[in-house]
């Protein structure tokens, strides 16, 4: 099992076809039929609460209550298409919490690495309640071989392989704000889900507008993903000499150097692309060096590709991990 938090953008176009998502209904656009009333996330087959607790389900063909983007948590546009769910995951003097949980469309392989995401925004001011809007860390991910199943409203006791940094509150109530990881599966894992895993004593909080008549801590969720990391990139077999050039420490903070080694008839170019295909960085290959070293602060955490082109001809190209 491997936890790293890394940003991560769905990728398409320029090394290869988009990989299969194994989320389904990824952001909640399949509906059984519009939301009438709170705690519906059913309708959003197969999306389901695992507990005792009614996380809701917001769609723009539903009434002002659960509709998009007014709603009784607030005001917030989908971040793809119309609809987006919404889950409690703290209240001030108890220990309720939601969660929400599918089952995956494959089971994932064992050894095999995968990319995780999902996209979470801030409740903020309500006209249908005067409560006071909190914010908290490490909303997270868990996987499970079985489903989990609990018929009260307290905390899950497990630990999520995947979680928001410690220390980064989630207060974003206008945009949406990416939770991201790398994921090495044991095997068997089936089932995901989403919440706050933390009891109140550890969750950190912090209130983000003035005092109402109670705490509580609402988010939406939206756009959820897990994705082959080794399926995203489909290039064609490179040349022998590809084993010529090395990024090293891969993964890295934006500090790298490049070992390669160049005949007199090369030129050599070092390349980094972001995961839509657009170039970032560019680096011409010194033939009196066999050492190029970056130090990019630029570069946020997340996942890139580079390519060595050599006479214009690639000759390598793989993953580039910046963690921050």
């Amino acid at each position: 099992m491997k936890k790293v938090f890394i940003a991560f953008l769905c990728f398409s176009g320029f090394f290869g076809a988009r990989s299969q998502n194994l989320i389904p209904n990824p952001s909640f656009e399949d509906t059984v039929q519009c939301p009438d009333n709170a705690g519906q996330i059913s309708y959003a087959t197969p999306w389901y609460s695992p507990t005792a607790g009614t996380p809701d389900y917001f769609n723009s063909c539903g009434p002002t209550l659960v509709s998009v983007p007014l709603n009784v948590w607030g005001y917030q546009y989908a971040r793809t298409g119309n609809a987006y769910a919404e889950i409690m995951v703290y209240t001030n003097g108890s220990s309720d919490r939601e969660y929400l949980q599918v089952q995956l469309i494959d089971t994932l392989i064992n050894g095999k690495l995968y990319c995780v995401e999902f996209f979470v925004s801030q409740c903020g001011i309500s006209s249908f309640s005067s409560h006071t809007p909190i914010a908290i860390t490490e909303i997270g991910l868990l996987f499970s071989s079985n489903s989990i199943i609990s018929g009260t409203f307290s905390i899950l006791p497990y630990t999520p392989q995947i979680v928001s940094p410690v220390g980064v509150y989630l207060n974003d109530t206008t945009l949406w704000m990416k939770i991201f990881g790398l994921y090495t599966a044991t095997g068997n894992e089936r089932y995901i889900t989403i919440g706050n895993f933390k009891n109140d004593t550890s969750t950190d909080t912090i209130t983000v507008a003035n005092p109402g008549t109670f705490g509580l801590s609402y988010y939406y969720v939206d756009d959820v993903s897990v994705i082959d990391c080794d399926s995203i990139v489909g290039v064609n077999e490179l040349p022998n000499n590809s084993t010529n050039f090395n990024v090293y420490p891969n993964p890295n903070m934006g500090t790298m150097e490049i070992s390669y080694f160049l005949n007199s008839n090369e030129n050599g170019v070092f390349e980094v692309y972001d995961v839509t295909g657009k170039r970032l960085m560019n680096y011409v290959l010194d033939k009196s060096s066999t050492i190029l070293k970056i130090e990019n602060k630029e570069l946020s955490a997340g996942v890139y590709f580079y390519t060595i082109r050599i006479n214009e001809k690639i000759v390598k190209t793989d993953k580039l991990i910046i963690i921050k």
